[in-house]
Parts: C-alpha cells; sequence; structure tokens
C-alpha cells in the first residue's frame, strides 16, 4: 500500500519547538527558559515562527505553567523517562491532524533566522515524500528538518522498541539535505551556561 500524498494534496506544515530534554550540559535547566541576551531561549524560535505558520506546538516535560503562558499549544513525551528528541516529536505529530508536515526545531539555536526555515519550507514543497534537513558542511542537523506526518506511527514503533537515535530513524526513509554555510551564527548552539556569553 503506497503512502503517497495524491499530487493534488495541499502541502500543510505545523512546527515543533523541542524543550523537553534534560539540560544534563546546563546543570539540569530547562533550556527553553534559560534566558539568551534576557529573553528565555524557546521565545527566540517562537518568534521566528509566529509569521511564517499558523500552528506551532511546544513539546516540553516540566515547567508547563511557564510554557503555557506563551500562549501555545503544549505536548509532553507519551513514553517516560526522557527517551529523546524524537519522543517530543512523536508527541507533537499526534496533535496535527488535518497537516501534512511537522518543522522540527531545537530550542537552543535561538539565532535561526527566517531565511534558514524558509529553506526547510520551500524545499519540502518538492520533496514532499521526504525527511528534509539541514546540513552544514558535511554535518547533518538532525534537530532542524521537516517530517512527514505519514511516518507517525512507524515513528511510534521506534520509539516503543526502546530505539531513539535520530539519524538512526531517519536513514530508513528517503532524505533531502538543505545546505546552510557552516560559518553562519544562525545554528550556533546553547549547550553549556559559557555559550551564553
Amino acid at each position: 500500500m503506497s503512502h503517497s500524498l495524491p499530487a493534488s494534496s495541499p502541502i500543510k506544515i505545523a512546527a515543533v519547538v523541542l524543550a523537553g530534554g534534560q539540560g544534563e550540559r546546563m546543570g539540569h535547566q530547562d533550556k527553553g527558559l534559560v534566558l539568551y541576551q534576557g529573553v528565555p531561549m524557546v521565545c527566540w524560535t517562537l518568534d521566528r515562527l509566529k509569521p511564517l505558520l499558523d500552528k506551532v506546538v511546544i513539546s516540553c516535560n516540566r515547567n508547563f505553567e511557564q510554557y503555557a503562558s506563551y500562549g501555545y499549544t503544549l505536548v509532553k513525551d507519551q513514553i517516560g523517562g526522557y527517551q529523546g528528541p524524537l519522543a517530543g516529536v512523536h508527541a507533537a505529530m499526534q496533535q496535527l491532524e488535518g497537516y501534512t508536515h511537522v518543522l522540527v526545531l531545537p530550542c537552543d539555536t535561538p539565532l535561526v533566522d527566517e531565511d534558514v526555515i524558509q529553506c526547510l519550507l520551500q524545499a519540502v514543497r518538492v520533496h514532499t515524500e521526504e525527511i528534509v534537513l539541514l546540513k552544514t558542511d558535511d554535518q547533518p542537523q538532525f534537530l532542524h528538518a521537516v517530517i512527514p506526518l505519514k511516518l507517525t506511527q512507524a515513528l511510534g514503533l521506534w520509539l516503543e522498541t526502546g530505539e531513539r537515535a535520530v539519524y538512526k530513524w531517519y536513514k530508513q526513509f528517503p532524505m533531502y539535505f538543505v545546505e546552510v554555510g557552516a560559518q553562519s551564527p544562525t545554528l550556533k548552539n546553547i549547550n553549556t551556561v559559557q555559550d551564553l556569553s
């Protein structure tokens, strides 16, 4: 049975911002709420998405009241024990009836800009069947990606087996890479307190 979208199907993209990690390298702080230049990191990404997509979901596993105050739908991992970013992606996918794809962005690249996001959104309109992800030089950026929602069930089954490696799951499906210059500050990753400066 083919899972292809009918040719006439409009592409409808929602987004999930991943803020559900343990923040181990940041003293177990909730990274999405850590201030970067005086603003919670998650807000940088939310502000970029607001003019681009009508549906944005935040994946978080604690501090729900604070995340709820931003006015977006919240999801939390359905599988206990911090199963990594794919658990947050899967929880979001299950809330996106009527959409065809989900744009995945982490909360810890606050400088990600609209141009980079638009590159992903435009690519998926051509490569509708593939997982579309950013690549800097030869380094794939696994959590800057657009995933077809037809893969929701496959991801759920994958997580149930205890697997959690993002690239290992992606590699089972066709992928398309969007190249971004490695020197671009837009993908600066904030992993430690030192990175905040």
